[in-house]
């Protein structure tokens, strides 16, 4: 499984920028997500920008006051460009593309346009003018990861990924930690149901959290968090990565979204499954770690960690995991 967050989509919108001709004068998107992608890399080869039903009308397109279009760009139609990229972020069975071509076709402008993806798949074949960056299937996108039908087969994390972490201060197994569960703002509302929830909450919190869920809009089908009598027998156990790694291994879930780095390594290594560092930005796939770490170790026999040992192979080497705890479970 790949996954791309928005900075990668911004570097790999610009080292591939090159491929895209000299003559193209005018970035339109297609949206949501091509509008995304569409201005990035406007805002890279400082040309102006709309969307592909503005085009379709020729309105003006989008220039912005902070950077210096020259005058031969400042057009006051999009029909005056020469040549436009329109551009989606993706394509994967090319039923969207497809649609925007026959509009094209449809309105005349089919032949002063290059029609583009930033990513897709080498094996299939598509009406597309220029595929920038070839990424096989399945793959994963941070800017519509919480809309897709892959959350209704995953387990998410709850603080860090849908809400923000409660601060020191916060947490005191008390009346501020209550508030924060009642009061935290929703960082996402999936517009998907999520599978799992599994997080390191207490059981004691269930009612207050599934109400913040539930006035937050937030859908879901099971909720597992930790049977512990406090927070602080949960921090002496130090158990969270393993738990969390345990209930994903025996569920059919396909992915992990967890908000920790550190426990999203165990939480690999335990359950043996893909999971999702939110904190990094990055998929851990267990056969990888394994491999990584079986080399970190060759290398630190051979007289130290090389340049090319990424840090997460480092930590999993020189930290000790603790031992694997179990504590029952929600529903």
């Amino acid at each position: 499984m790949h996954y791309k967050n928005v900075s990668d989509l911004s570097r790999d919108l610009l080292h591939s920028s090159p491929r895209i001709p000299k003559d193209v004068d005018l970035m339109v998107g297609v949206p949501r997500s091509g509008m995304l992608a569409a201005s990035l890399l406007a805002t890279h080869r400082n040309l102006p920008l709309i969307d592909i039903d503005g085009f379709l009308r020729g309105a003006a397109p989008w220039f912005g006051d902070t950077k210096v279009l020259p005058p031969h760009l400042r057009f006051g139609s999009s029909w005056e460009a020469r040549r436009a990229l329109v551009l989606d972020d993706s394509i994967l069975s090319g039923g969207s593309m497809a649609r925007v071509t026959e509009r094209l076709k449809a309105s005349g402008l089919r032949e002063r346009c290059l029609t583009a993806a930033v990513y897709y798949d080498p094996a299939s074949r598509y009406d597309l003018d220029l595929g920038l960056v070839p990424l096989d299937p399945p793959r994963v996108f941070e800017w519509n990861l919480m809309h897709k039908d892959l959350l209704n087969h995953s387990c998410v994390d709850i603080d860090g990924v849908l809400c923000r972490d409660p601060t020191p201060e916060e947490n005191d197994d008390g009346p501020r930690y209550r508030a924060f569960l009642e009061e935290v703002p929703a960082w996402h509302v999936p517009s998907q149901t999520i599978g799992y929830l599994v997080t390191s909450r207490l059981e004691c919190y269930r009612e207050i959290t599934e109400r913040w869920l539930r006035n937050n809009g937030i859908r879901f089908n099971h909720l597992y968090m930790m049977d512990v009598d406090s927070a602080e027998e949960r921090r002496r156990r130090g158990n969270h990565a393993s738990l969390k790694g345990r209930i994903y291994k025996r569920l059919d879930a396909r992915l992990f979204i967890e908000s920790s780095h550190q426990q999203a390594m165990e939480i690999c290594r335990t359950s043996g499954k893909a999971t999702l560092s939110y904190e990094k930005g990055e998929i851990l796939c267990p056969g990888g770690i394994r491999a990584a770490v079986a080399n970190g170790r060759e290398g630190a026999r051979q007289g130290g960690w090389t340049r090319h040992i990424p840090e997460p192979v480092k930590f999993l080497y020189r930290k000790c995991f603790p031992p694997f705890g179990m504590a029952r479970h929600g529903p």
